[in-house]
């Protein structure tokens, strides 16, 4: 039997998933953060299975209408002679038929025993690994997945059933990796869609740790549009698929891209482990570099001699959390305010203040409000949220002293702020670095390991960056000047060595 004669196993489930997808309340689905896996993204999750021609088990957590089980079990049948165990888990009651449906479909087509297990599955797995019938199942051959996408409150139960097991995570697909990592047996392989935005940023660091260490990283693939993997759900997100397997061997990666899921075409690289997970990164970043050229770029900055830090330099958020000032925003500065500077307030590299729009422009100076403020000077400012539409995902502008009055400042906390001990910076370093940020060479750095438009200070720390000298080298030749791209990159590629326009 081939892949081909299953077909209308896949096809049954598609229109099956088109059909409930297009009944569902949209209130209910964002509760239960439901989005079902289109038949393309399915058959090609299934096709990264390294199969082995024995009886195995394979696990569906959140499995909706049995997509991606469907997949599974068309690819099994047309490679495989043995038997194979389903076990497909969906809370949500009002997809049971359907998904019923689905796994008696499966039974028909091949060797398959199908279980429709009707929980919720981080209480089932929870209770499962906490030891109590840990014996009666030793885990799972293999393990596939599209998990729900919704952020969990820290004292929900789901979260402190997590924290059972020493998993402290911020949402529920987070949960679903970490839960389906320790449900493999060793040497068992999971595959995944999710967000990306477990690969970077403060929020995921202790979850990047814990399932780094259950599994080694074996394939990883992203899309090269945001809206492509989901297009009829309408939603607007960065996908990664990926293979791992629960083994300690850390070999190479292939990391490959294609424009859809769909595509035919298909960038592919072959990279050692150590440039997708760098040993020495406290962080644990996942770096994903499917183009060679992007590689190269990623690593000729990642080889800078310096962190931000020994330039004697921090990054911190904006101190000023508008809503909990609300009482001390003013919209026009007056003798009695500070200049207040948001994201809108950055133009070109530049600071234009005051601006006529939706947010303020000055903080009232008083007891309550000082220590939210910094002494004048030069500070660098970078976008924490980048705009969908802008060119680059790192945004930095300069502000200096005479560009705004007063002898104290106030930053909106959307804004990153690179600054010395609380006060200003060096002029011409300050210019240097503001260079350095807008340059392409950070930009595709920055993209390899974050696939959203959030620029977290912690990211902005554990970038690489030129050595004082060249970046007061940049600062010397830019001064005031307002810079397009193709000069900020010329000047870059001029005063730091490695470093290509």
């Amino acid at each position: 039997m081939t892949f081909t004669d299953l077909l209308p196993l896949t096809s049954e489930v598609e229109e099956r998933r088109q059909r409930v997808s297009l009944s569902l309340d949209a209130t209910r689905r964002a509760d239960l953060g439901q989005f079902f896996t289109p038949d393309p993204v399915a058959r090609f999750l299934a096709s990264m299975f390294d199969l082995a021609e024995r009886p195995a088990t394979v696990l569906d957590p959140g499995a909706g209408v049995g997509s991606l089980t469907a997949a599974f079990v068309a690819r099994w049948a047309a490679e495989c002679d043995s038997p194979l165990s389903v076990t497909a888990c969906e809370l949500d009651t009002t997809l049971h038929e359907e998904l019923r449906a689905t796994l008696d479909h499966c039974e028909r087509a091949a060797d398959v025993q199908a279980e429709l297990l009707g929980a919720n599955f981080i209480e089932w797995a929870t209770d499962r690994l906490g030891g109590l019938r840990l014996a009666e199942h030793p885990g799972f051959d293999y393990v596939v997945m599209n998990p729900p996408y919704r952020k969990m409150a820290s004292g929900s139960h789901d979260r402190l059933l997590l924290r059972s097991l020493g998993v402290d995570v911020p949402n529920l697909y987070a949960a679903f990796l970490a839960l389906g990592a320790r449900l493999l047996v060793p040497g068992g392989q999971l595959v995944a869609i999710t967000p990306r935005s477990f690969a970077n940023g403060p929020y995921f660091k202790s979850f990047r740790r814990d399932l780094l260490s259950w599994l080694g990283l074996r394939r990883i693939h992203v899309y090269d549009s945001r809206d492509t993997a989901f297009s009829d759900s309408d939603v607007l997100q960065e996908n990664v698929v990926f293979l791992a397997e629960r083994s300690p061997e850390r070999g190479t990666v292939l990391v490959t891209s294609s424009a859809a899921p769909s595509a035919v075409e298909m960038t592919s690289r072959d990279v050692p482990y150590a440039e997708v997970v760098r040993p020495d990164d406290g962080e644990q970043f996942i770096h994903l570099t499917p183009h060679a050229d992007h590689a190269d770029v990623a690593s000729a900055v990642a080889g800078l001699p310096t962190t931000i830090a020994s330039l004697g330099v921090t990054v911190s958020t904006g101190r000023v959390v508008d809503f909990r000032a609300k009482e001390y925003l003013s919209a026009q500065p007056t003798d009695e305010t500070v200049p207040l500077i948001y994201p809108t307030h950055m133009s070109e590299g530049t600071i234009s203040w005051p601006k006529e729009s939706k947010k303020p422009n000055a903080l009232i100076a008083c007891a309550e409000t000082a220590a939210l403020l910094l002494p004048a000077g030069c500070y660098v400012l970078v976008k924490r949220f980048s705009a969908k539409e802008e060119r680059r995902r790192v945004v930095a502008s300069i502000v200096r002293p005479g560009d705004l009055p007063g002898a104290m400042w106030a930053f909106e906390n959307h804004l990153n702020v690179f600054h010395s001990s609380n006060s200003g910076l060096a002029p011409t370093l300050a210019a240097g670095l503001t260079v350095w940020l807008n340059s392409s060479a950070v930009d595709v750095a920055f993209r390899q390991f974050s696939g959203h438009t959030q620029v977290n200070a912690t990211d902005l720390r554990n970038m690489r960056y030129p050595s004082q000298a060249q970046l007061l080298a940049l600062g010397e030749v830019a001064g005031l000047s307002v810079l397009d791209q193709e000069k900020v990159d010329a000047l870059v590629a001029d005063h730091v060595p490695g470093i290509r326009a």
